[in-house]
């Protein structure tokens, strides 16, 4: 019952509302703004509380003398200092090369170590506790990959081939710049005397008064007297009036030659001649023009060097050429531009060509083979014998075989031969050096060794040595004439002497010295002398006097 009772009280309350608010918006309007400020100052007084509670807990805090600066920002929102200016903020670079990254970082360095150096920290020399030898120990550099700059390199070889140029004119560039400055100075000392010598002049006081430090002051830097200008008139024109490229062009009004007068020299000029008595010779010059011969700018191709082919890769070579050409030949052929050869008849070939021609009248047949092929074979007699060198360019083939070439290779050799008595041993060495075109001489001496120099290229000499060395057998005719040696117990006053040939020097030659071969006779050292001196060539025989076997000291 209690509860249909409040039931109705509360329909009957909001029925009461209704008709209220029904009948006065107004005065729900007003209850809504109290209610909206009361809450407001619910909100208020919360937010008071809380900052109460947040000063309450820094003064619990430890408080520092520094302070939080207030943040002061422009219209732009662009952060501003204390006396009102814009700060300028780098901007920061999200992403960068790493090359561009390590040359900041090392920039950065140098600047550190710049402002370390300025502040030096006094240290103890030594200690209980400090090594002063750790002082300068430092860490090794990490070495760092670094691009090449473009032109750097192009830069070191210009400033190396600028050194070297200065130092093979024998310029010194330091002692030069030294001596640059050293001259600078003295000009600089001496504009400065000049100058305080001027203002001493205008003021009419010593000298010392207008300089605080007389020493200063060279007084071999001063000039004697006042520096005058020459006019141009005055001044010695050394210039001649006639040089010598004027001959010919410039004569006398005479029509005589001031230079044939004068009886000067090719390249003389004159002086003592009057200028006015000069006149230019008309006959000399004429209408035409001379022009300079074209020069031929195009560049010649060098020929490209040859290349060295091996034996097997020559008859490859030579076998391709000749199939070409036999190619050009077939072609031409089947064009009808050259008849075909007729066929090479052989008595081995002969039925498989003929057929039916050899079977009526063989033995005419084979007359004719025989005929073409005594044809044949006089045709490639005669091909040889036109292909063959006539005596001249034989002798002349054979000499460039053994001559040395114009302004090369030289060689030379020396020799000492016991004796060449022997007319046949004499010819050998004369007719050989003549065959291989060597020169030089052969000095037959009566008593004492006998000498041979040669000159030739190097096949040559390698020929002649092997003649004297190899081929002649100088012990079998040692044998056959029955010489003795130095050990043999056999009469001396009847004894032969024992034939050998020793070589002294052989090497290389910057020029020859005997334009021919040539076979002298000479009976002492003087006549071996008189005769090399003409050739400037006695050193060779220095070189046989002082000459010792090696095989003597066993």
């Amino acid at each position: 019952m209690a509860n249909h009772s409040g039931d109705d009280d509360s329909a009957s309350r909001a029925s009461s509302n209704y008709s209220t608010t029904r009948t006065d918006p107004k005065k729900l309007f007003v209850q809504q703004v109290l209610e909206k400020a009361k809450k407001a100052e619910l909100v208020q007084k919360q937010i008071q509380e809380s900052l109460k509670k947040l000063h309450s807990a820094k003064k619990l805090l430890p408080v520092t003398g520094l302070g939080a600066t207030p943040l002061m920002v422009d219209n732009l929102g662009r952060v501003l200092d204390e006396s009102g200016n814009l700060i300028k903020e780098k901007p920061v670079i999200q992403s960068s090369l790493k090359v561009n990254r390590n040359l900041e970082t090392e920039r950065l360095k140098k600047q550190s170590s710049s402002s370390k150096q300025t502040t030096v920290i006094k240290r103890p020399e030594s200690s209980q506790y400090i090594d002063p030898s750790l002082k300068g120990i430092k860490k090794r550099k990490r070495l760092e990959f670094r691009n090449v700059e473009p032109g750097s390199y192009i830069k070191q070889e210009r400033k190396l081939q600028r050194h070297l140029e200065n130092k093979s004119l024998g310029i010194n560039k330091r002692a030069a710049l030294e001596h640059k400055k050293r001259i600078l100075e003295l000009e600089n000392q001496r504009l400065n005397a000049i100058f305080k010598r001027q203002v001493a002049q205008e003021k009419s006081v010593p000298i010392a008064q207008i300089s605080d430090d007389i020493n200063d002051i060279n007084p071999n830097l001063i000039p004697l007297r006042e520096p005058t200008v020459l006019n141009r008139d005055s001044w010695d024109d050394d210039e001649p009036p006639l040089e010598w490229w004027d001959r010919g062009i410039i004569i006398l009004k005479s029509g005589e030659d001031p230079f044939k007068l004068a009886d000067a020299k090719e390249h003389e000029y004159l002086t003592d001649v009057d200028p006015d008595d000069l006149v230019i010779n008309e006959k000399r010059l004429g209408i035409y023009i001379e022009h300079p011969c074209k020069i031929d700018g195009k560049k010649r191709k060098i020929a490209p060097t040859p290349v060295m082919l091996t034996k097997e890769e020559r008859k490859k070579l030579r076998r391709r050429k000749r199939q070409e050409r036999l190619k050009r030949i077939q072609d031409k052929i089947r064009i009808g531009l050259i008849p075909p050869p007729p066929p090479k008849l052989k008595l081995s070939n002969l039925m498989n060509v003929l057929k039916n021609q050899s079977a009526a009248d063989p033995s005419k047949v084979e007359m004719q083979v025989r005929q073409q092929m005594e044809e044949r074979l006089s045709m490639h007699e005669k091909r040889n014998e036109e292909r063959k060198l006539t005596p001249e360019q034989r002798s002349r083939k054979h000499a460039k075989k053994w001559q040395s070439i114009k302004n090369g290779h030289v060689e030379g050799a020396l020799f000492t031969i016991t004796s060449l008595a022997d007319p046949k041993l004499l010819f050998k060495v004369d007719v050989n050096a003549q065959q291989l075109h060597l020169t030089g001489c052969c000095l037959v001496a009566l008593e004492g060794p006998c000498i041979v120099i040669v000159e030739g290229s190097k096949l040559a000499i390698r020929r002649y040595v092997k003649l004297l060395m190899r081929r002649i057998k100088w012990d079998e005719i040692n044998m056959e004439n029955g010489a003795t040696g130095a050990n043999d117990v056999a009469d001396t006053t009847t004894s032969v002497p024992v034939l050998a040939c020793k070589q002294i020097w052989i090497g290389n030659l910057k020029r020859r010295f005997f334009p021919d071969w040539s076979v002298s006779f000479v009976n002492c050292d003087d006549e071996i002398t008189e005769f090399l001196r003409p050739f400037k060539a006695t050193h060779y025989f220095e070189m046989v006097q002082k000459y010792r076997d090696p095989l003597d000291d066993l």
